[in-house]
């Protein structure tokens, strides 16, 4: 099958203050290359902080973005555990509070078109090496803090194990 509708894709850039950058044109041939392509899998492939991405191409083999990029910067990844909530924590709302700024994010599936991204929640910190907590709003409407969490290090947040913030909540899904 002959397809005639290639684009180069695009990448752009957080500023970190609410603005994004066109970075597309220096990012290598894995963005400028035109290509078919359709579905995007973003995640931690080799459990070190990085990011990396895969793309389905139509009719063709899938690109991989690897980022070999080594930085100063601080890093968490979240995987949420749930026991009363799914075991997979989807829906769970995480904030992430460090002496700089606040960051929020939230666990779940399905992301793009045949694609599905790493499920664990990652947090650039910059060169913060310290988190003052990472907040969790479980399914199950328990709300969660776990105090001073590692830096450069994969979390196991499961559900009941850390310091409750407020009574669980009826869940808003057994509401009639």
């Amino acid at each position: 099958m002959d397809i005639h509708y290639s684009e180069p894709k695009l990448l752009y850039h957080n500023n970190g203050n609410g603005t994004f950058t066109d970075i597309s044109d220096t990012a290598g041939p894995g963005i400028r290359t035109p290509a078919p392509s359709r579905g995007l899998a973003v995640g931690d492939l080799w459990n070190d902080g990085r990011l990396s991405a895969v793309i389905a191409n139509r009719s063709g083999p899938p690109s991989m973005l690897v980022n070999r990029t080594t930085y100063p910067n601080h890093w968490i990844e979240v995987k949420a555990v749930g026991t009363r909530s799914n075991r997979s924590g989807i829906g769970a709302g995480l904030l992430l509070k460090t002496n700089s700024r606040e960051q929020i994010d939230e666990i779940r599936s399905g992301s793009s078109y045949i694609s599905n991204n790493d499920m664990r929640a990652h947090f650039g910190l910059g060169t913060n090496s310290k988190i003052d907590y990472l907040e969790v709003r479980w399914p199950s409407g328990l709300v969660e803090r776990f105090r001073n969490p590692p830096v450069d290090r994969i979390l196991i947040a499961k559900e009941g194990s850390a310091e409750a913030v407020g009574p669980p909540a009826e869940s808003p899904r057994k509401k009639k």
